[in-house]
Parts: structure tokens; C-alpha cells; sequence
């Protein structure tokens, strides 16, 4: 019996997401220099708040997307109204809180405010989230599940067994959202930025490449997509999820997405099955991209460079494989850190 991929994916990913997630970052002496000593309180701020208080905390935007979001913060002493802005988008997992913690260190470093945006699974499955909302009403029939590792799932069926409507309402989908967050974090701590930088490891790269297709007016300054399992190819030949037939995109916008700065991250040891995480397998998707992270990540940005060259315009997009890495969110989140501090000198 047909079931909703998004609820089956969801239970797979977050299962073996949770098996990788560590402790919570531990917030010792020095993290409470960076924070005025105020490391160790985790603020509950309610819905919206108007102002954030320095440290680390939580809060809620009810009034985005379908359901609203959870927002985990690190604000640093070090923070003024001309520090960056960073936007983190987590994995299946969904565990913003964790990923905020991993961002910690860097944002001492850099004084820069650091966002990680909490979807509930609950009402943001596969499509709604991984996807970003470009699909709706997603099943597929007798999906084929394997543990290949501790840490690692894998999910085959057929192509003919996925289907899905196509959702061509730029309202219905999530990423208007990261603008209107950015926003709010300007508004609550009086910061002067116009733009933003984001960060997505796993689901969170998959949403974050779609974005830079589907969202390319958007303040993001940087978008950095980390090990994403799968991709959205800026192909117009080919229907959703693979391709961008029948999504209302058009060149123009194409060109305009090709002239941001998408930073495709990859592990260069996030390229197997048991690398960890939850990978699909299709024929389709296997024979278009590859295998593995890796592989198919690699796939994506030559596929994108060969189109801006062929329509005759600009590509800004970049390609960093992060070499000793697999699918390590907290290593990932390490490398971007560090790709955002050499823009910054």
C-alpha cells in the first residue's frame, strides 16, 4: 500500500541521523568569555522576539511556512551591527540546537550571529523540506530499505514508483523564508548587514541548492550546500525532482542563480553507502549522477557549469571537496567556517 514518502523517509533519516549527533557542545570557560559570561543561559524567548539578548538561545516564527520554525541562536559579545549574519539549515535530524552548537567556536572567531532554522518533522516531510516544497503529495510504492552501516541507510525503488504533484506557487515553498528570518534578525539586533550567508549539510544541501535555483533574487550572499544525497540538475529537459521541466523557472532566472556564489561542499569520503545518513537510490538518479555524495555532487556543478555555458552567461558557482571528511556535519560546518573566513580577510 502507497505511503507518504516524506513520513518514510522522515522515521529512515531521522534514525540514522541520530546515531550521529553528538553531545551537545559544551559550554565551558571560554565560550563564556565570548559570551559575557552568559554562555551557560539558554534563553527561551518566546514567539518573535523584538530583541536578542547576547548568548545562546531559542525562539519561534509561528507565522512562516506552513507550520512555523524554530530558531536556535548564538549571539557573541563580539557581535556588532556590521558582523555577518549566518543561516544554518540541518539535516534530517532536524536538530537545530545541535547544529547551532557546532557553529559556536567560529562564531566567537568572527563576532558573527548564528541561526539554525528548526522545520518539524512533523509538518515538513521529505517534500515539504528536503525538497523545499517544490513537490506535494509525495508516495512511492515498495521502496526497498537497507541498513548498510551503524550510521547509514539506503532507500531503492523504482522511478516509476515515485510520484509527486509539482508545486509552481513560489508562496508555497520554504525558501522565502530564510529572507524573511534574516529580516527579523536584523530588526532584533539593530545589525546594518543587507545580506546573509547560509549553511546546509545533508537535507539541509539539498535544500540549500535548490534554493540557489529557485530563490536566485534572495539576499543570501553565500550558500554553501554540504553533502547533499541527491540534486535538483538546472535542466530543462528533465521534470522534478531531477530537472527543472515544468517548474515555471525560466533562463533568466537560471542565469541569475548562475551568477551567485553557491558553494557545492562535498567530503571527499561521503561517497558510499555506509558513509552515513540516508542516500535514494533510483535507476534514474543513479545512471544521471552517481552513486555516491561525492559523485554526485560533482555531477551537479558540471552539469551546471556545461548549461551557463551553454545559455552564454556568468557562472560564479564554486566546488570545494574537503578532503578526510565523510558525512560529518560537525566537520563540514568546520570547513565552511573556515571558507567564510577567507572571504572575509
Amino acid at each position: 500500500m502507497p505511503e507518504t514518502l516524506g513520513r518514510r523517509l522522515g522515521c529512515s533519516m531521522a534514525l540514522g541521523f541520530a546515531l550521529l549527533i553528538a553531545p551537545n557542545f559544551a559550554l565551558g570557560q571560554d565560550a563564556a568569555s565570548c559570551f559575557d559570561g552568559t554562555a551557560a543561559v539558554h534563553h527561551a524567548l518566546g514567539e518573535s522576539p523584538e530583541t536578542l539578548p547576547t548568548g545562546v538561545g531559542v525562539f519561534d516564527m509561528p507565522d512562516l511556512g506552513a507550520a512555523g520554525l524554530t530558531v536556535h541562536y548564538a549571539r557573541p559579545a563580539g557581535f556588532s551591527s556590521t558582523s555577518p549574519i549566518l543561516l544554518v539549515l540541518p539535516g534530517a535530524g532536524r536538530n537545530s540546537g545541535d547544529y547551532r552548537d557546532a557553529w559556536i567556536e567560529a562564531a566567537c572567531a568572527s563576532g558573527a550571529l548564528v541561526a539554525a532554522l528548526g522545520y518539524p518533522e512533523e509538518q515538513y516531510d521529505f517534500a515539504a523540506y528536503n525538497m523545499g516544497g517544490t513537490i506535494a503529495n509525495l508516495q512511492f510504492d515498495e521502496p526497498g530499505f537497507a541498513r548498510v552501516s551503524e550510521n547509514a541507510t539506503t532507500i531503492t525503488l523504482e522511478d516509476a514508483d515515485i510520484r509527486f504533484d509539482a508545486v509552481t506557487q513560489r508562496a508555497d515553498w520554504i525558501f522565502d523564508d530564510f529572507d524573511r528570518v534574516f529580516e527579523h534578525l536584523v530588526q532584533a539586533t539593530a545589525s546594518e548587514q543587507d545580506t546573509y550567508d547560509v549553511f546546509g549539510h545533508s537535507a539541509g544541501g539539498q535544500i540549500l541548492h535548490r534554493f540557489a535555483l529557485f530563490a536566485p533574487q534572495s539576499k543570501a550572499r553565500v550558500i554553501i550546500a554540504a553533502n547533499a544525497g541527491f540534486y535538483t540538475f538546472p535542466d530543462f529537459s528533465q521534470a522534478l525532482p531531477t530537472g527543472l521541466q515544468g517548474t515555471g523557472l525560466t533562463e533568466a532566472d537560471l542565469s541569475r542563480a548562475f551568477g551567485a556564489r553557491l558553494v557545492v561542499m562535498l567530503g571527499a569520503l561521503d561517497n558510499d553507502d555506509a558513509a552515513g545518513g540516508t542516500l535514494l537510490h533510483t535507476p534514474h538518479i543513479d545512471r544521471l549522477q552517481g552513486l555516491g555524495r561525492l559523485d554526485r555532487g560533482q555531477s551537479f556543478f558540471e552539469h551546471a557549469r556545461d548549461e551557463a555555458a551553454r545559455i552564454e552567461t556568468a557562472f560564479h558557482w564554486q566546488i570545494d571537496v574537503i578532503d578526510g571528511v565523510g558525512h560529518d556535519y560537525r566537520a563540514m560546518s568546520a570547513a565552511a567556517a573556515e571558507y567564510l573566513a577567507r572571504l572575509a580577510d
